[in-house]
Order: C-alpha cells, then structure tokens, then sequence
C-alpha cells in the first residue's frame, strides 16, 4: 500500500469518528423548564383614625359632676392583622397644682366593651388586641369631672395625646 492509501485510511477513519461524535452527540436526550418573572412585593401596616390630627374631646367649662364624651373610629386599613395599642402622652395641667387631671376620670370605650376605666392621669397604654384588615372599632371617651372637686380646680385645664399604634401579630 502506497502512501495515498494511508492517508485515505486515515481519512476513512477520522471520517468514521466525526460520524460517530455527531450521531452521538445528537441522540442525548434534553430538557429545560423556565420561570420568568418572579416578584417578591411587601405588605402594609396602617392606621385609619376618622379624628385624624384632631382632639377627641374638646371641653370648656365642665362643672364638677358634669360629663363629656367623643369618639373616634379606627380602622385597620393595612394587609396585615395587627396587634394595637392606644397610649396617652404629653399630660400637661394648667396650672400644675393642684392637677386637674387628677379629679378626671377617663372610660374608654369599643362599642360596648369597656377597654378603660380610671383616672386620667394614669391611662398611659391599653392594649386593644389584635385586629384583622379592614377590621374597624368606634371608641367613646367619656372624661367625668369629679362632683366632691373644690374650688382649687376653677379655671384649671388639661391637655392630653392620644396615640394609636399597630405592630403586625406574630401569632
């Protein structure tokens, strides 16, 4: 066998190999899946309050033994349940002594269930439970100014904040 003989050989054989390689290679088996777009997005915790950057009660004039009320409703407008509180802050009486705030007693209601009832001065947080969303309560502050209160008490005045706050429930 001469030399062409050889390189047709060889040839012949590399071309046997690329033929194999590609039957081969072609005959795997395949597959792919995709999910595109995926999105993580947030919820909300937030407060409805109908008396929103106003006072609840407002009252000139309250005579020993007299009553006074107002309401508010609040509503859980968030997307999540939420654990709520309502806290009174920044007591302030005029004049300092004696204090009005402490001959004024505070009954704070949701609707029918009484969630406060005692001085003024001591109101500090109540625990309001836990709320759904779109889960709204009306309360009633009701402030009695006490009838055996003396003339020390004329001209007096206290100012209080109320603040509604909402954690999200871990439960």
């Amino acid at each position: 066998m001469g030399r062409n003989s050889k390189k047709l050989i060889l040839a012949l054989v590399a071309i046997v190999i690329a033929a194999i390689v590609v039957t081969f290679s072609f005959s795997l088996f395949t597959s792919s899946s995709a999910n595109p777009g995926n999105m993580v997005g947030t919820g909300s915790m937030e407060i409805d309050n109908s008396q929103e950057g106003m006072a609840i009660l407002t009252v000139d004039n309250l005579l020993p033994g007299e009553t006074t009320t107002g309401t508010v409703e609040v509503t859980n407008v968030g997307d999540a349940e939420g654990d709520f509180e309502l806290t009174s802050s920044n007591l302030v009486d005029t004049p300092a002594t004696p204090a009005l705030s402490s001959v004024l007693g505070l009954v704070v209601t949701d609707g029918t269930t009484e969630v406060y009832n005692g001085p003024l001065a001591s109101a500090g947080t109540i625990d309001l439970g836990t709320w759904q969303p779109d889960e709204s309560h009306t309360f009633t502050f009701t402030v009695t100014f006490d009838e055996a209160a003396g003339n020390e008490y004329q001209d007096s005045q206290t100012t209080v904040d109320f603040t509604w706050d909402a954690t999200q429930s871990t439960s």
